[in-house]
């Protein structure tokens, strides 16, 4: 098996090209309570600026800074740990399409590592996004509508142009993507965390 030269070790390693997680920014918490106090102001709701922190956090790949956000996020909202954990970690599920599965994968873990255990212990544990013989069809006809309205008026010539590069390409961007991940999963097939049973549905990104 072929090594790396020295110099080509030097630029994966390189302070510029970030190969590992960055550490939460000095001033992190006061920086996500402005976040949420701007987006107040401008009536923005709480899944909003969530959404987009935990998103932009992940792709910095600055796993250190989510339990700081997550502790401002709790903070906007009584008793809303346990929903803001799950909400959070749906959000970093779906960055898997933009960051990739390793990074996504690292800042789940350090997340759910860095929650104290009477937090995760409430944690939903159900998959929803299981596919079987019965849901399939919607699932798929879910990501497609996700899909449209998301490109539309070009959602059939990019779905096309995609084609050309590779004829699998779309079918796995529209399939697996949109309809496995992007998409939210009904209800129904959610399954409950235990401090959420009978309580205010969780959190959806879509729906921020």
């Amino acid at each position: 098996m072929s090594k790396l030269s020295p110099s080509l070790k030097a630029l994966i390693n390189a302070p510029f090209s970030r190969p590992g997680p960055l550490p939460a920014p000095a001033h992190a918490k006061e920086l996500f309570q402005s976040i949420a106090q701007d987006a107040s102001k401008k009536n923005l709701s709480p899944r909003s600026w969530l959404a987009i922190s935990t998103a932009t956090t992940f792709s910095l790949n600055a796993p250190d800074a989510l339990p700081i956000l997550h502790g401002v996020a709790s903070a906007q909202q009584p008793k809303s740990d346990v929903r803001a954990a799950e909400f959070m970690r749906e959000v970093g599920l779906k960055c898997i399409s933009f960051n990739g599965i390793p990074r996504s994968i690292n800042c789940l873990n350090a997340f759910h590592a860095s929650l104290p255990k009477s937090l995760t212990a409430q944690l939903a544990t159900t998959p929803s996004r299981q596919s079987t013989p019965e849901n399939v069809t919607d699932g798929l006809a879910r990501g497609r509508r996700l899909w449209d309205s998301v490109y539309q008026p070009f959602e059939d010539k990019l779905y096309e142009k995609l084609g050309l590069a590779h004829p699998d390409l779309p079918v796995f961007i529209l399939n697996h993507n949109y309809a496995g991940l992007l998409s939210d999963p009904p209800q129904s097939e959610r399954g409950p965390s235990p401090a959420s049973a009978g309580c205010t549905p969780r959190w959806s990104p879509s729906r921020a």
